[in-house]
């Protein structure tokens, strides 16, 4: 159950736990996410290249990504500081420009990549081998979208991909201490 070391443009993410990626739209959004708990955050949208460069400025060591399809908007990301792209088309060779870390549904043949396979909603089926995986999980804020984020973590997803950082984050931690990847925040004992 602990996440491989991921590595995007010199920032090194390790944990005994599922990471926790915050999908955000704004500056304070990206700022609540990882006030709770959010280990990367990712910017969609138009405006996406400045808000990218105000949370480099605001969280120099933060891993940030940029999840879109345009070439253009992620080598513009990418210039303002983004670790990160989360693809749905073939953006592998902007990726491979910057040095950037990259998350789509397939393993592009370019190498030297620090590659993450987005295999998008959680359920779908896990890819086999050795490749981290990123998931979003449906109704993630709500009791069954918690417990799909739990069965994520438990299934050996890297990263998870939420809109409630603080949520999903409790969850991975207790996912992992179950496995015995993480030890428990408390240890007490019943008499």
């Amino acid at each position: 159950m602990k996440t491989p070391d991921l590595v995007f443009r010199g920032r090194r993410l390790s944990s005994d736990r599922a990471l926790v990626l915050a999908a955000v739209e704004s500056l304070p959004a990206a700022r609540s996410a990882v006030a709770e708990g959010a280990d990367l955050v990712s910017f969609a949208g138009a405006g996406a290249e400045s808000l990218v460069e105000q949370a480099r400025e605001t969280f120099p060591g933060l891993v940030i990504g940029v999840d879109t399809a345009d070439p253009s908007v992620a080598a513009a990301c990418c210039e303002a500081g983004a670790d990160l792209i989360v693809a749905r088309t073939d953006l592998a060779d902007v990726a491979a420009r910057y040095d950037a870390g990259y998350a789509a549904p397939a393993i592009p043949s370019v190498t030297g990549l620090s590659v993450v396979v987005d295999i998008g909603e959680f359920g779908a089926p896990m890819p086999s081998g050795e490749v981290p995986v990123l998931a979003s999980v449906a109704g993630d804020g709500t009791p069954g979208g918690l417990a799909r984020a739990a069965l994520a973590a438990s299934a050996g997803v890297a990263i998870i991909r939420t809109k409630h950082a603080r949520q999903v984050r409790h969850v991975a931690e207790m996912a992992a201490s179950i496995a015995g990847t993480r030890p428990p925040a408390k240890a007490v004992r019943w008499e």
